[in-house]
């Protein structure tokens, strides 16, 4: 008789030459694990994962989950298992019945890609002059002080409008997933620029400066995967004025 584990088993064993090996094994109780591994020529591995999941990693660098999570693998064409093998019954070495297994199992791709809606989020409920000395999270978006306040203002373009003033410190935003396409507006009036830090987790993805005089100006961060940026600079005249941003899918 078949082991069972071996009847929910699909491997492929073989590819294109110099591309990747592919196995899985499915489960339908538990998210499919899946390794890729290449024959010929090394390949890098991108991991990322948020402080709710993290990997461990232990010295012979072997790296694993504390938990099972679902994998996706898109694929530009449908990539198909055929089974065709028969299984034959003998008792007393007397012919008895012969099992048959035909089938086919198709890896398909992950479906179309679905433009994950856009959430802006400004601070016009605030009053203004509040002044903040610890984290706080309006709209699901976590803003820690860099530096001993910041605060809610009035102060510059678009006029009227509450804003989040922070100091040459700087403030931080917290995204509350893995964010992408994401815009800020922000004004300054002190110093000429303004530096951003765009971090994944705790790896800074990217640094940059950006000119910003006595004007508001959006700044968009290319970067994907990001669960925080940093704001410093402006000497005390320069705020938040509008956080835009798309979760990514899982």
């Amino acid at each position: 008789m078949a082991d069972k584990r071996e009847e929910s088993s699909v491997k492929i064993l073989s590819w294109p030459k110099e591309s990747a090996k592919i196995a899985h094994q499915f489960d339908f109780e538990k998210p499919c694990p899946v390794s890729v591994s290449f024959d010929e020529t090394p390949v890098n591995v991108i991991i990322q994962t948020d402080p709710q999941k993290p990997l461990n990693v232990n010295m012979d660098m072997r790296v694993s989950a504390k938990e099972p999570f679902p994998v996706c693998i898109k694929l530009c064409e449908p990539v198909c298992a055929r089974s065709d093998y028969a299984i034959g019954l003998t008792i007393f070495d007397r012919f008895v019945a012969a099992i048959s297994v035909r089938g086919e199992t198709k890896l398909l791709n992950c479906g179309e890609d679905v433009i994950p809606e856009t959430v802006c989020v400004d601070f016009q409920k605030f009053k203004s002059d509040i002044q903040i000395t610890a984290p706080f999270t309006h709209e699901n978006l976590t803003f820690t002080p860099l530096g001993d306040q910041i605060r809610t203002s009035t102060i510059g373009d678009p006029p009227g409008q509450v804003k989040l003033a922070f100091p040459r410190e700087g403030v931080r935003m917290d995204f509350p997933g893995l964010a992408s396409d994401i815009k800020l507006t922000v004004n300054n009036y002190a110093g000429p620029t303004l530096d951003f830090s765009v971090y994944a987790g705790a790896v800074l993805l990217s640094q940059f400066t950006e000119t910003v005089a006595n004007e508001v100006r959006e700044v968009n961060i290319t970067e994907t995967g990001v669960t925080a940026v940093e704001v410093k600079g402006g000497d005390n005249e320069a705020s938040i004025i509008e956080i835009c941003y798309a979760l990514m899918r899982r």
